[in-house]
Order: structure tokens, then C-alpha cells, then sequence
């Protein structure tokens, strides 16, 4: 269902009757994170997981050819699991590559859990529920360290700002900071290693706080941010505008309707009250190389790189500004 339109043969009717005694799953075969296989079924689930990193140049595609030369017999499923659900390279989903978001995982995984929690052993019960805490935290859903981490800033926020300024940042993300400033003006901003997040003025104006937003660590709460991500394997930036959660999940799914209707697409998740954090801009430029062949991480070139991103990036982000004018945040 989040991949409505790609080419899947597997029906939800011919996964429910699927026997599942003889899967096999097997990590890092053949540096493929994940692969699950059913003889009997005729299938297998190869699972690139990652997790603040990007995809390597060609990586995808060696691995499904991999699996096409070692397992000819079955009908090869080939997932790109992201915190976000970020989008594979064109090549790989041609492939035939889907995509999906840890975000999403724990939604599911929490629904099947909760469905069956009489019939789960205590020690296997154990194992999920440090599973479902662990995927909480990695998608900042956790609300108790989301709280720890607000009154650890509260108290110690000169320091931290230091240690993320300083100690964290990369060089290349500090040169993304400085380009987008020059810019663009902003309400406000967070920078921290591989990421630059920002509310341009133009957005905030028209932007209203809510409450139980996504981005607890900014000066006010919005439903919506501008990033710039630094994808070091994939050597390029991306640039996103995210929808976060909302505490009204039905008002998130009146806004996610109303940008819908202005012509922008993203995954049918999206627009449940229940979503968490949905893409609906998103643009990537490629860094320049030097002499050697390499990514030119430089401040000039990084410069350049951003000022055509943000160009291609915010003729869309225009559009999203009015799609919020004219939303009935009431």
C-alpha cells in the first residue's frame, strides 16, 4: 500500500495464506543486511537497512543481481528501509526497489504486537518491547528521553550548543549552514553532524505553532521544517521539507489532503492522523569533483552546490507556502 503504482506481484491475499514454517533470514549475506527466504514460497525479502548513511554508488543493484544469480527460483521482493523513507537512487527503483521508513515499521509492528500479546511468550515479549523501544528512539518518538533531552538542553545549553557547534558538525555541514544562510532567511535553525534544519522567514510567517510536533529541540513548536542533509557515501546534498506530527492527527490529515490537492506527491501513509514524519519536498544535487576524481567538500563549491539546490528546491516550497495561507488552522 505504500507503494502503490510499482510493480509487485505479491497480492495482501496471497501473503495471508502463506505458511511461514520454512523462512529462512539470514544477516549480512553477502554484506546484504538482510535477507529473508521461503523455499516453499517461491520468495525472498532483501532488506538494505540504513540508518544515518545513504545509499553507495551502484550498492543496490549489486546486491539484487546477487540474489537474482544465487536464488534464480523465487520472486525477489527488494526493500530500502530509511528512518525517513527516503527514496532509493532512479536506478534501483527501476530495479525494482521499494521503499519504507523505520517510522512506519514500529506503527506496524506496535499494531501486530498489541493484536497479539496474549498468545507472545514472555521471553520473546521481552525481546519486542526492547525492539519497539529501540525503534521510539531512533525516530525521536520516545516520549520520556524526548523529555530527558529537553530538561538536559534546558539546563545545559550553552555547553551542548558548543559541543554540536565545534565537536559534532562536520566540516561539510558547517559549509551547508553558511550557505543556506546566505540564502535564505531563517526564523530559526539546528545544525547537527551529517543535517541543517531550518524554518525560512517567508514559511514562518505564515506558519502557526502546534503542539506535539516533531522537532522538540527548536525554539518554538512547527508542524513543518526545511532540511539540508549531507549524504556522505552517495557524495550529494538533499535538500527536504517535512510534514512532522501533529498532537491533532486529524488536522495533520487536513493538511496533508490540502497539499495533496496542490499537486504534490508522497506516500498514501501520509495521510493518516497517526503519520509521523512525511517528505513532501524533496531535491538532490550532486557535489562537484576535484582533481582527484573526489567529492569537493570545500566552502566555495559547497556554496555553489547549495545556492543550485535551494534555486531547483524552493520553487516548490512557494507552493507549499500557499497551500499553508490557505489552510484553516482553526
Amino acid at each position: 500500500m505504500e507503494n502503490d503504482g510499482a510493480a509487485i506481484s505479491l497480492s495482501p491475499a496471497q501473503v495471508e495464506l502463506m505458511s511461514f514454517n520454512d523462512v529462512e533470514v539470514l544477516r549480512e549475506w553477502q554484506n546484504i543486511d538482510i535477507l529473508a527466504h521461503s523455499q516453499a514460497g517461491g520468495w525472498c525479502l532483501l532488506i538494505e537497512n540504513k540508518i544515518h548513511s545513504a545509499e553507495g554508488k551502484g550498492q543496490l543493484l549489486r546486491y539484487l543481481d546477487r540474489v537474482k544469480r544465487d536464488l534464480p527460483d523465487r520472486q525477489i521482493i527488494p526493500l530500502y528501509l530509511t528512518l525517513e523513507g527516503d527514496d532509493p537512487s532512479d536506478a534501483a527503483v527501476e530495479a525494482g526497489y521499494l521503499s519504507m521508513s523505520h517510522a512506519l515499521v514500529l506503527e506496524l509492528a506496535e499494531q501486530i504486537i498489541n493484536q497479539n500479546r496474549s498468545r507472545i511468550p514472555d521471553d520473546a515479549q521481552v525481546l519486542l518491547d526492547h525492539y519497539l523501544a529501540t525503534l521510539r528512539r531512533l525516530t525521536m518518538q520516545d516520549q520520556e528521553l524526548v523529555d530527558l533531552c529537553k530538561a538536559i538542553y534546558r539546563k545545559h545549553r550553552q555547553a551542548i550548543d558548543l559541543i554540536v557547534e565545534y565537536g559534532t558538525a562536520s566540516s561539510v555541514t558547517a559549509a551547508v549552514e553558511k550557505a543556506v544562510r546566505s540564502q535564505v532567511e531563517c526564523e530559526f535553525s539546528d545544525s547537527a553532524a551529517t543535517v541543517f534544519r531550518f524554518l525560512p522567514v517567508s514559511l514562518g510567517e505564515c506558519l502557526p505553532s502546534q503542539d506535539g510536533t516533531g522537532w522538540p529541540a527548536m525554539p518554538r513548536p512547527v508542524p513543518i521544517l526545511c532540511a539540508c542533509r549531507y549524504e556522505k557515501e552517495a557524495a550529494q546534498l538533499r535538500m527536504n521539507l517535512v510534514v512532522g506530527p501533529f498532537a491533532d492527527g486529524e488536522k495533520r490529515s487536513r493538511l496533508m489532503e490540502a497539499i495533496k490537492d496542490a499537486g504534490f506527491k508522497f506516500k498514501k501513509w501520509g495521510l493518516k492522523p497517526e503519520a509521523k514524519f512525511t517528505r513532501v519536498v524533496s531535491c538532490i544535487q550532486k557535489l562537484t569533483t576535484n582533481e582527484d576524481g573526489e567529492a569537493d567538500t570545500s566552502d566555495e563549491s559547497v556554496h555553489q552546490v547549495v545556492a543550485a539546490l535551494w534555486k531547483k528546491f524552493w520553487k516548490d516550497g512557494e507552493k507549499i507556502i500557499q497551500v499553508v495561507k490557505n489552510f484553516d488552522w482553526s
